[in-house]
Formats: C-alpha cells, structure tokens, sequence
C-alpha cells in the first residue's frame, strides 16, 4: 500500500518552489528586443508625410507563473541557460523532497521493489493512483515546456527537456519510496512517463488547448456501516476523479471556426474509485468511468480578460486547468462492479 499523498506533494510544492525560480529567472529575461516607442512621421509643416510607416504592432508579454518575458524571445545559445537550468534543478529538487517524505516518516530500510499493479480490480487503489500519477506528471511536463520556450529553448530541445526533468522529478520519489517498506514502484514511474510524455506531447504539437487533463475533489464519503471500523491509509481516493477534457474552444479554432457561446464548454472522459485504500478492504469497492459536458473555466476567465500576459493571470488559468470543480458538470457514470450506468449524482454518492 501506498499512503503518501505523492503527486498532490509533488504538485504543491511544485508549485511554491518554480515560483521562486520564475523570479530569480525572470530578471534575465524581462528584455525588449525593438523599441516599442512609436514614431508618428508626421511631417514639420504639419499633418502626415506621405511616406510614414505604419506603426509597429505593440510586443506581446507572456508569463509562465510569475516569469514573464517581451516576445519575440531571442533562441538560447545553450540547453542549459540561467533559467532552463533553474527550471530543471527545481523540478528535480521537489522530486527529492516528495521522495524524502517516506524515509523521514517511516525510517530508511533496505532498498526494494513493489509490484502494485495498475488499474486491476484487486490493487491498492483499483488504478486511482496511477491516474493521480499520470495528471499530476502532465502538468509538471507541460509547466516546464512553457517555460523551456519562454527562455529561449526551440520546441524539440523544450520537449525533449520538459519529458526528462518530469519524468525525473517521479523518479526521485519512487527512490524514496525504495528505502521505506513500501518499496519502489515501476507501475507508479510508467505512470509518471505516460503523464510527461503525453503533456510534453501536447504542448509541441499544440493541441494542448484541445486536450488536457484535470484532478477533482469530489464531496463524498462512504457510508458508516460500510466503513464500520475501518482504517484509511493515505489518500481517500473516494473523494477524487479524474478527467481527460476535449475542449470545444480549441476543437474550434484548429479547424478554423470561430467559436461562439459552445466554447465555455468541454467533453471530458473521466476515471473515479469509491471504497479504495481501507484496511481491511472493503468487499462493495468499484471502479466507475464517465463521460460529462461541463464548463471550461479557463475559457471563461479569458473571455472576461484573465490573460496570460500577466504573472497572475497567467498563474490563475494553469490553476484552473488543472483542478476540476465539483459541481460544473453533467454525466453518465458506468460500474465495472454493479455493471450499470448512474446519473449526474454518481461521483458524489457509494453505491
């Protein structure tokens, strides 16, 4: 069993800590490569010279969190440059720190190996950890490709990178998990890799705006005279869900439409478990997938002027990327166990 909460660790402190590197880096690459300042033309007798230009159009700013940079930015002479390198270490570090969380709780113990299983019915958490895995890792890999590219990397070295250093930061923790009883799990780093490759994939075929992956707290929790008695180890995977969205907006504009009121709206392909990660188990467990028509919250806040221009805007849409609320969706929900198909109210009720 496995009772850290890994991938919520990694992501969270993730978080905290690229911010910092965002602004140490940020100092280097806050830069303009042509004059914004506008020259009008207008001639000395008044009015304009027939021969004025045209005004420039204005630069454009881009954030990752709170690294912003003035487009164009000029390509990187080297891989590893002040802010790549940074990114890349930070990645890394948080890695080794979520993996250090197990020795430090449970003591250092010969290293070993476990063999967890994936989406099995019969397996610690029925597939639920690896999809946490594999969300969490696509996020991470497609957080630093944005960031490989603001600081000048081209898009093969930015995917390239961003694979790597993902896949890296899980490999330091399963390391950690290695030296705790509960052992290193090769079923939890090919979830890393399939998470890092598929978001790194996104991002350099730019179809990331077209499909992206969520993890959702749900409001739900088993009945007492299920639990009755029972001790949960680690994450309550009852209360999560996770989602592969198709969004409408960007479906949309790759094929040249312009989209209307249908764009506040995605598709999504979601994975949950009820009754997972209890000792002893619970017989009445099960595994459920979905299909939903929900909001796209980042397609609304950009409708309303959140933007990726400004560290905070830009920080507000990655956040909403990737939590699911609750709440904001509609679907039908199949049981693997019961062999039947629920209403809206499945994600939030144990059948």
């Amino acid at each position: 069993m496995r009772p850290r909460p890994v991938g919520r660790s990694l992501a969270a402190g993730l978080c905290a800590t690229l911010a910092f590197v965002s602004a140490v880096s940020a100092g280097a690459q806050e830069f303009h490569l042509f004059d914004p300042a506008r020259e009008d033309g207008a001639s000395a007798l008044g009015g304009e010279s027939p021969y004025t230009e045209a005004a420039p159009e204005p630069l454009r700013r881009l954030c990752v969190v709170i690294q912003c940079a003035t487009l164009p930015v000029a390509p990187a002479p080297h891989l590893f440059n002040t802010g790549s390198s940074l990114w890349s270490a930070a990645s890394l570090f948080l890695g080794i720190v979520v993996g250090a969380q197990g020795p430090i709780t449970y003591g250092i113990h010969d290293f070993s190996f476990t063999d967890e299983g994936f989406f099995a019915y019969t397996t610690y958490a029925g597939g639920s950890d690896k999809a946490s895995h594999g969300v969490v890792s696509a996020t991470i890999s497609g957080l630093l490709f944005d960031a490989y590219r603001l600081n000048g990397l081209s898009e093969n070295q930015s995917f390239a990178l961003a694979f790597a250093a993902g896949l890296g930061a899980g490999l330091m923790v399963e390391i950690g998990d290695g030296l705790t009883p509960y052992g290193f799990s090769a079923q939890d780093l090919t979830a890393d890799a399939f998470g890092a490759l598929a978001g790194a994939m996104l991002k350099r075929g730019g179809f990331d705006d077209v499909v992206w992956f969520q993890l959702g707290k749900v409001p739900s929790r088993l009945p007492d005279a299920v639990l009755d008695g029972r001790t949960l180890f680690g994450i309550d995977y009852t209360r999560e869900i996770y989602a592969m969205n198709f969004k409408t907006a960007g479906i949309e504009r790759h094929l040249g439409r312009k989209p209307g009121f249908e764009r506040f709206f995605q598709t999504s392909f979601v994975y949950l478990t009820k009754g997972y990660g209890y000792e002893p188990v619970v017989p009445t467990r099960y595994q459920e997938i979905g299909v939903e028509i929900g909001l796209d919250f980042p397609e609304i806040l950009r409708a309303v002027g959140v933007s990726d221009s400004t560290w905070w805007g830009d920080t507000l849409l990655r956040a909403f990327q990737f939590f699911r609320i609750p709440y904001t969706q509609i679907g039908a929900y199949y049981n693997f166990k019961s062999k039947k198909w629920y209403g809206a109210e499945a994600p939030y009720r144990f059948y």
